[in-house]
């Protein structure tokens, strides 16, 4: 099953421009515009593996797929590995000011909460 199918991408990349700009006018300069951008881009990269390692779980916990243990460990390593290189870049940059982009981190969950499609969006896309 493709992410599409999970998420509208539209609304996703919707609400996503909105933080991006937020991130624009909250930047005092361009280093820290330079942090917020990365910081933004490791939690796409970040909530695209979750995606993904969701639905490998759930592909073998309906028999789909064979279990593929060490892609989905490294997903997951990958996952924490990616956060915690861009939080530390961001804290050698910004300083006290990193909450601003982990605040961006986590609207960045509410707009993937929000863009995923309901199960009545699903069936409505099928017919």
């Amino acid at each position: 099953m493709l992410i599409a199918e999970k998420i509208n991408l539209k609304k996703y990349a919707l609400l996503s421009a909105v933080l991006l700009a937020i991130d624009y006018f909250l930047a005092r300069d361009m280093a820290e515009l330079k942090v917020m951008l990365t910081i933004f881009l490791a939690a796409c990269l970040n909530q695209w593996m979750l995606v993904n390692g969701v639905m490998q779980i759930t592909n073998v916990a309906s028999g789909k797929e064979a279990p593929d243990k060490t892609n989905l460990i490294m997903l997951f390593i990958g996952k924490v590995i990616v956060l915690l290189v861009a939080l530390i870049f961001g804290v050698q940059i910004m300083g006290k000011r990193i909450i601003i982009p982990v605040l961006i981190y986590v609207l960045q969950i509410v707009v993937l909460y929000l863009s995923m499609k309901k199960s009545g969006e699903e069936q409505g896309s099928n017919k």
